[in-house]
């Protein structure tokens, strides 16, 4: 379970940001998370909760804001949500597609007491 790594990571990021701030109980964390990250939601809360014991940010409340993948086509400038194994444009049948987004994984702001 590497979301394991990413949790201690987040911490880091967490404790190295709150430390100059003193030494107040982190509340809240808001995490954006890409649909292609390769991290499951539920499994880095519970990695935040589990590694996070013990530290300034036990018991902190986790907000992950999911981000989605998109396509775009080259041929006809059509967008729309990336489908595993879409392999054509909706809208025209063109292959020429390029991938937008969804591989997000960041600590986007934390709150303090």
């Amino acid at each position: 379970m590497h979301e394991v790594g990413i949790a201690q990571e987040i911490l880091r990021l967490i404790e190295e940001n709150a430390a100059p701030q003193g030494p107040g109980k982190v509340l809240s964390a808001r995490i954006r998370v890409g649909a292609l990250a390769g991290v499951e939601a539920e499994s880095l809360r519970f990695a935040l909760e589990v590694c996070g014991r013990g530290a300034r940010a036990e018991g902190m409340a986790v907000q992950i804001i999911p981000v989605r993948a998109e396509v775009i086509c080259k041929a006809c400038g059509g967008r729309g949500p990336f489908e595993p194994g879409m392999t054509a444009c909706a809208n025209c049948g063109s292959a020429d597609l390029r991938l937008e987004g969804g591989r997000d994984l960041q600590l986007e702001s934390f709150e303090m007491e």
